[in-house]
């Protein structure tokens, strides 16, 4: 584990920028590497940062706006082993009360992760999706499962097991 002392609303403006626009500074590095450096950005910084009140909303909502380029631009050509699967399950918090407006910002930016032609970013968003309670993530999953008339059974059941917070 590493740990180092920073500007927490400095350095999530930075993974920002990196998200919108992420081959320029990634694709130097082979997938362990990447695997590695996703793990502890995601896994160990901002798992605390976006749930953080003394971080101001605006940083911690655009930083979670920007993750599904990342996807996009990114992970929908190198998966990694478990980093892009796992990203959002990373991000969640335990709390039994979460930020609303954290909590809002992850479904708008997984209901687009779903569109990312690219099953393993699907999976990974449904994965996501099916540990958060929102209003509009039946409706979101939903859609999704009417939309994929050709993908296979496996992931429109899970898909449905994401609807009820049944995922692993």
């Amino acid at each position: 584990e590493m740990h180092f002392v920073c500007d927490p609303s400095v350095v999530i403006q930075y993974y920002a920028r990196l998200f919108r626009n992420p081959l320029p500074s990634l694709s130097a590095y082979d997938d362990a590497r990447l695997e590695q450096g996703v793990w502890f950005v995601v896994g160990s910084q901002l798992a605390q940062w976006l749930w953080d009140d003394d971080i101001p909303l605006n940083l911690r909502l655009e930083c979670i706006a920007a993750m599904p380029a990342m996807f996009r631009e990114f992970f929908a050509d190198r998966p990694l082993e478990t980093a892009c699967w796992m990203w959002w399950d990373m991000l969640r918090t335990f709390d039994d009360h979460p930020d609303a407006s954290i909590v809002g910002a992850m479904v708008r930016a997984l209901a687009e992760v779903l569109l990312v032609p690219a099953r393993h970013c699907q999976m990974s968003a449904l994965h996501g999706l099916g540990h958060l309670r929102h209003k509009s993530k039946e409706e979101i999953i939903r859609a999704f499962i009417d939309n994929c008339r050709g993908h296979d059974n496996e992931i429109v059941e899970y898909a449905q097991k994401a609807i009820t917070g049944t995922v692993l």
